[in-house]
Parts: structure tokens; sequence; C-alpha cells
């Protein structure tokens, strides 16, 4: 499988034992929901979303705030 990268950009969905990419952030948020809908026992602490830029020579990864992905669950789709 491969997934050309849009914009110097992906995201990385992270449950400690598994991971996805996507690549929009809203992509990765709808993930999070199935994830989440799916398996009501999880720990919250082990979901995190990355945004991983690869513009330029060093790639840049960062953490999607919280705040962000509340808003995107609360909207969703």
């Amino acid at each position: 499988m491969e997934m050309k990268v849009e914009n110097n950009r992906f995201y990385l969905l992270d449950a400690t034992d598994e991971k996805w990419i996507y690549d929009s952030e809203e992509g990765a948020i709808e993930a999070l929901r199935a994830l989440v809908s799916k398996d009501k026992e999880k720990n919250p602490e082990e979901f995190s979303i990355f945004e991983v830029n690869t513009a330029g020579e060093k790639w840049e990864i960062k953490s999607v705030p919280w705040s962000r992905i509340a808003i995107g669950l609360m909207r969703g789709k």
C-alpha cells in the first residue's frame, strides 16, 4: 500500500499498540472516533494524533492539540 503525501503533510494516529497514517487531520480524527466507539474500555491516554511536516531537510513532528481534536469530534461529519 502506498500513500501520496499532499502539501508536505500527513497525520499519524497513535493508539500505542497500533498506528495509522492519514492524509488529513479530519481523517485521523474520524478514525479516532471509530476506534473509541468500538472499544469503550481503551484508556484515553493511549491515543495521540501527530502532524508530520515533510517540507525541508528535517521533518517536523508535532502533536495535534486535544482542543482541536475535541472540536473535530464535536463537529463530526
